[in-house]
């Protein structure tokens, strides 16, 4: 039985539900399509400007990735989980996930980056961002 725990975020006028996910169960495909659509840009904004999420639409996605990959967690096993989501991790404890995908007659370049942050051997916390660029 799969159980999971609904965190809701107020974003803009209205409520968007992200599944707060233990880590076998963690998938960064699914933290994409959670998170609101981004922005049409306008006309005299370069295509290849590189865009960042805001952090409060980036919350519940933070909090399924910390209750994932928990303080206290061997890096090990925090770049394991966050392996096992899609991200590719390098050594030092940087992970990146990332997507296409399509909206109206663009397409957008995601790249999801969550810094573990460690005492060398345990997790001490995390960051997460969230960028995009539309071509």
């Amino acid at each position: 039985m799969i159980r999971s725990l609904i965190c809701c975020a107020a974003l803009g006028a209205g409520l968007v539900a992200t599944p707060v996910l233990a880590a076998d169960q963690l998938s960064f495909r699914n933290l994409e399509f959670a998170q609101p659509r981004d922005p049409l840009v306008g006309s005299n904004v370069v295509f290849a400007d590189v865009h960042h999420s805001p952090a409060d639409q980036l919350e519940p996605a933070l909090a399924a990735l910390t209750a994932a990959v928990p303080a206290g967690t061997s890096l090990a096993d925090g770049k394991a989980a966050l392996e096992k989501a899609g991200a590719r991790c390098d050594a030092s404890g940087t992970c990146r996930y990332r997507d296409v995908e399509t909206v109206d007659e663009n397409l957008d370049d995601i790249t999801w980056t969550v810094q573990l942050a460690d005492t060398g051997d345990k997790i001490t916390g995390l960051t997460v961002d969230r960028a995009w660029q539309r071509h």
